[in-house]
């Protein structure tokens, strides 16, 4: 399950849960032009081909409707309001697994050009250390097709600097004062 939500987290972050679900529906009903075969074995493999076939789909009716919303101001969130959400998100989660920091590259980018977060090489080396022997923690109670694809996630470096982007910040965020 750890793989499946890494996988939904970095694959889709901007659908929303309605939208996995209305996916995940149509795709039952045929309404995807998808598999819904999943053979008891709920997949990365099979949410990315549900998830191809509905943003397929999607792009498809957003280009029959005419968009309302261009008319509308974007709100534009200050870095200090992209923070203050991500702190507040980690801060009153149970805190368990620091792969669950929202938004980690952006909030990292914005604590680091204001300078609130530094590093030394010696720490940045200790976060590459934890996040290592976390994944292998992870990576040794895997077994078969789990074990494989994590296996090859953990080889990629932007999956890993991002984990130490999110290690960092969920040590900077328990350490501010209350």
């Amino acid at each position: 399950m750890i793989i499946i939500e890494d996988f939904i987290r970095s694959s889709y972050p901007l659908y929303t849960i309605q939208e996995f679900r209305i996916a995940f529906k149509m795709a039952v009903q045929g309404k995807l032009d998808c598999s819904t075969d999943h053979y008891e074995k709920f997949s990365p493999k099979f949410i990315g081909q549900v998830m191809v076939a509905y943003t397929k789909k999607a792009n498809e009716l957003r280009k029959m409707t005419k968009v309302i919303t261009d008319d509308l101001p974007t709100p534009k969130l200050s870095d200090e309001e992209i923070v203050s959400f991500t702190q507040k998100e980690w801060l009153e989660s149970p805190r368990i697994d620091f792969n669950k920091v929202f938004n980690a590259d952006k909030v990292f980018e914005i604590l680091i050009k204001q300078k609130k977060m530094a590093f030394q090489p010696e720490e940045m080396l200790e976060i590459v250390r934890a996040v290592r022997l976390d994944n292998q923690f992870k990576f040794n109670k895997m077994y078969g097709q789990d074990a494989k694809e994590f296996n090859k996630l953990i080889k990629d470096d932007k999956f890993v600097d991002t984990q130490c982007k999110k290690l960092a910040l969920k040590r900077y965020f328990e350490n501010l004062p209350s």
